[in-house]
């Protein structure tokens, strides 16, 4: 076995202890001729000589006791004991600089440079920022997460920007190119007045006119999901879609009795009949609401729509729906103010 040196803690891959005798010795151990101290970690990886004649392990010796050669027949004076110690080589668990995989966690304690690309992505060419506040682990603020201003003076005061808890689960840059701001916990955005370090929160989210995106990027679609609004887009401009807008049909299946769209969360409806019903009227009607609602029979049929006085048909007069089995009728509405939704009944598609 070639020598391959010895390691910080003492230990090389191969060591060597003489020990001279002075006579009857049965065991050897400690400090050898040179004050060096036997030692090892498995009894099978040690040699044993006596002047210059390979021992037997088991036999004529015995490694039993931590770091002693023992059950020795009694030395004479004089005789040279050499001692062969073998010891464990380990090697670090490194990655060539070539290259390579780590297949658990790495921990820095200090700054990271790179150079390069990231999964094919230029590592300062960012794609996504995930900002989560559920840990509740900061100090200034309980779980909400808190963005320092450039005065470093660690308060509340300053250029900061905070979000509540789970507000802003995700702050992404798609593709194509939009920015999303998700409100996942519904209780609004938060803001802070620098002035009176007071904090409002918000629902709603007003992109005005002249508003610029092009820092790296120029967006020209930018998107707002979650409970915000957008109250006004382009101010007194017009808006155009060049694609088409598509708003989903919550489908419903409603037994007999009075129900209440909920016009504010959703705009169109699929109602499949399984009884008598009436549409009682809306809550919290937002005047321009448009939308339609299929209302299906089901395999009985005979099923009637009765409305609320917020309804307001043609004439006056609410529609007599199809009654046949699996019949579908839509009413397509707009809902003129507070307590008016203007309606119109077209019936017996096939």
């Amino acid at each position: 076995m070639a020598y391959l040196g010895r390691s910080t803690d003492g230990f090389g891959v191969r060591d060597r202890f003489v020990y001279t005798a002075s006579g009857s010795e049965t065991s050897l151990s400690g400090a050898d001729d040179n004050n060096r101290t036997l030692k090892f970690q498995d009894g099978t990886y040690v040699d044993v000589y006596l002047n210059g004649i390979f021992l037997l392990r088991g036999t004529d010796y015995v490694t039993t006791t931590a770091n002693t050669i023992g059950s020795l027949a009694s030395l004479a004076a004089s005789d040279v004991v050499e001692i062969i110690v073998y010891d464990v080589f380990s090697v670090a668990n490194t990655v060539s600089q070539t290259g390579g995989t780590y297949s658990g966690d790495v921990t820095f304690s200090s700054n990271i440079t790179v150079d390069g690309n990231i999964n094919g992505e230029n590592v300062y060419d960012d794609r996504t920022i995930l900002l989560d506040g559920t840990d509740s682990s900061f100090t200034n603020e309980g779980s909400k997460i808190l963005l320092d201003g450039t005065d470093g003076s660690g308060t509340n005061a300053g250029d900061n920007l905070i979000f509540e808890t789970d507000t802003l689960s995700s702050l992404t840059k798609e593709n194509p190119d939009v920015i999303v701001l998700e409100d996942n916990d519904e209780n609004g955005i938060l803001f802070q007045d620098t002035s009176t370090n007071a904090r409002v929160s918000t629902t709603k989210i007003v992109l005005e006119r002249g508003t610029n995106f092009d820092i790296p990027n120029t967006l020209t679609a930018p998107k707002v999901t979650g409970v915000a609004e957008i109250a006004n887009v382009g101010g007194d401009q017009n808006t155009n879609f060049d694609n088409s807008v598509s708003i989903d049909i919550k489908a419903m299946s409603l037994g007999a009795g009075t129900h209440i769209l909920d016009l504010d969360r959703n705009a169109n409806f699929q109602l499949t009949l399984s009884g008598n019903i009436t549409l009682a009227n809306p809550a919290n009607l937002t005047a321009g609401t448009t939308g339609s609602i299929f209302v299906v029979q089901d395999g009985t049929g005979s099923r009637t729509v009765a409305y609320g006085s917020s309804w307001d048909f043609i004439g006056g007069t609410a529609p007599t729906m199809t009654t046949a089995a699996s019949s579908v009728d839509r009413i397509d509405y707009i809902v003129l103010d507070s307590t008016n939704i203007h309606a119109v009944a077209t019936l017996a598609y096939s």
